[in-house]
């Protein structure tokens, strides 16, 4: 089924959507840790480093992903590997968009209490 290209191609997209599916929800949720902060008048620091993190994380999962394609040259199993990883995204981005959302409001509400005591 697949030789050493498109084994390398296969990692290379199975880690390309890993890093779209699953760092960048998390990171950007720092996104919104910073823009907290720029409304509190913290500074951009969070923002700008969370901004940073989620392009840099974008750019190099969109990189794997077309360096996977460029790799194999089996295109038939190359279109049932991405068949399979779409199936698996339509559930993995969702949770992972909701597991960024708790971990954001589990910070706020971590801050809110220091700023409290």
């Amino acid at each position: 089924m697949f030789d050493a290209t498109g084994l390398m191609g296969l990692l290379l997209m199975i880690v390309g959507v890993l890093l779209l599916a699953v760092a960048l929800p998390l990171i950007g949720s720092f996104l919104l840790d910073g823009l907290i902060q720029i409304v509190r008048g913290d500074g951009l620091r969070v923002f700008g480093l969370a901004a940073v993190l989620s392009l840099v994380t974008a750019l190099i999962g969109v990189a794997l992903l077309v360096g996977a394609r460029q790799v194999t040259d089996d295109m038939v199993s190359l279109g049932m590997l991405e068949s399979g990883l779409s199936g698996l995204l339509s559930v993995l981005v969702p949770a992972m968009v909701v597991l960024a959302v708790i971990q954001f409001v589990r910070r706020q509400v971590r801050a809110r209490r220091q700023r409290a005591a």
